[in-house]
C-alpha cells in the first residue's frame, strides 16, 4: 500500500507541475518507462525543462553566478567543480575551475572536468549542448525569474536536481522559507506610487523581476509598461510618491536630469537607492534588500 501511495503521490505532483506556466514554475515530467507498479519509485530519472536528469548529481559545472549562490544555501556547494567566469560569491566557489560563461563556455575544459550536470540561466549555443551530450554532459536550463512565484520555482528545481521527486521540493521550499516570512511580513510598509530608475536612466516595467519585488512595496506606475519601454517623460504626469534609483547614480546625477528633477519625489528627497546586483543575481540576499529597504524609506520619515 505504501509504494502505490508513493506512486500516486508522485503523480499528482507531476500533474501539479505541467499544469502551470513554465515562466512560474519548473517544467518537470517522471521518466516511468522502466518502472512497474509493484516496484518501489525512484526519485530519479526524471525530465527538468527538457532536460532528463538521471541521477543526483556528484559534479557539477553551474555557469550562473545567481545560480551557483543558491546551490550553496541548500547546502550542495561542494558538488561545484566548474565555474562561470562571474560565479564569485560566495568566495569559495573561487576554487572551483573557472570554464568561461554561458556565452562563451570552454568545452575543452569543461570535457575534461566530465560533471555530471551543466546548470545555467542563460542558454547555451546548441552545438556546444551536442558536444557535450556527446561526452556524456547533461545540460539543464534555469531561467532567471521575472516574477516572485519564478524566483521561487528557481529553489524548488534545483532541490529536485539534487534531492529527486520525493523529497526535493520540501528542499527547496525550506531554502526558501526565510524569503517567504519576509513576503507575509510585506504588508508593514507602503510607499504609495513607486518608479524603479535603473540602467541608462530607464524605468522598470510592471513584467520585470526588480519590478514584482519592489511592488512588494507599493504601485509601479509603469505596471502597464513591458520590459524597460517605459517613456521617462511620463513620470513627470506620473508623479511617483517615491524613486528607487540604481546606486551607480548619485542624487546630483538625477537632479540634473531634465525630466527626472521635475519629480516632487526627487526634489523632496524620495529616493531610495539600490544596489542592481540583488536583481541581476537574485539569491536570499534579496532578503537583505527587503530589510534594507524598510529601513531606508523609515528614515525619509
Amino acid at each position: 500500500m505504501k509504494k502505490i501511495s508513493a506512486l500516486l503521490l508522485a503523480t499528482v505532483f507531476i500533474l501539479c507541475s505541467c499544469s502551470n506556466d513554465i515562466s512560474d514554475t519548473p517544467d518537470i515530467t517522471e521518466n516511468t518507462e522502466n518502472t512497474t507498479v509493484s516496484e518501489e519509485p525512484s526519485p530519479y530519472p526524471f525530465t527538468l525543462n527538457d532536460s532528463v536528469i538521471s541521477k543526483k548529481p556528484e559534479k557539477v559545472v553551474c555557469l550562473s553566478p545567481a545560480l551557483a549562490e543558491i546551490i550553496y544555501e541548500i547546502g550542495y556547494g561542494d558538488k561545484i567543480i566548474g565555474r562561470g567566469s562571474y560565479c564569485d560569491y560566495p568566495a569559495s566557489i573561487l576554487s572551483a575551475d573557472d570554464v568561461g560563461s554561458s556565452a562563451n563556455p570552454n568545452i575543452d575544459k569543461i570535457s575534461d572536468l566530465m560533471p555530471d550536470l551543466v546548470i545555467t540561466s542563460s542558454p547555451i549555443a546548441s552545438k556546444d549542448i551536442f558536444t557535450m551530450e556527446q561526452a556524456g554532459i547533461t545540460t539543464v536550463n534555469i531561467p532567471a525569474p521575472t516574477t516572485i512565484k519564478g524566483f521561487e520555482s528557481i529553489y524548488t528545481s534545483l532541490g529536485l536536481i539534487f534531492e529527486g521527486m520525493f523529497t526535493g521540493n520540501e528542499k527547496g521550499e525550506e531554502a526558501f522559507s526565510t524569503f517567504s516570512e519576509l513576503l507575509s511580513d510585506n504588508q508593514s510598509v507602503n510607499v504609495g506610487k513607486f518608479a524603479y530608475i535603473t540602467e541608462n536612466l530607464s524605468v522598470a516595467g510592471g513584467d520585470t523581476f526588480e519590478s514584482n519585488v519592489l511592488s512588494l512595496f507599493g504601485t509601479n506606475v509603469a505596471k502597464n509598461s513591458s520590459a524597460y519601454t517605459y517613456d521617462l517623460e511620463m513620470l513627470v504626469n506620473d508623479q511617483p510618491d517615491i524613486i528607487f534609483v540604481n546606486d551607480k547614480y548619485a542624487e546630483e546625477d538625477i537632479l540634473s536630469d531634465e525630466t527626472l528633477s521635475q519629480l516632487d519625489a526627487a526634489n523632496n528627497g524620495k529616493i531610495i537607492y539600490i544596489n542592481n546586483i540583488f536583481f541581476e543575481r537574485p539569491s536570499s540576499r534579496i532578503s537583505e534588500l527587503i530589510n534594507k529597504l524598510k529601513a531606508d524609506y523609515e528614515k525619509l520619515g
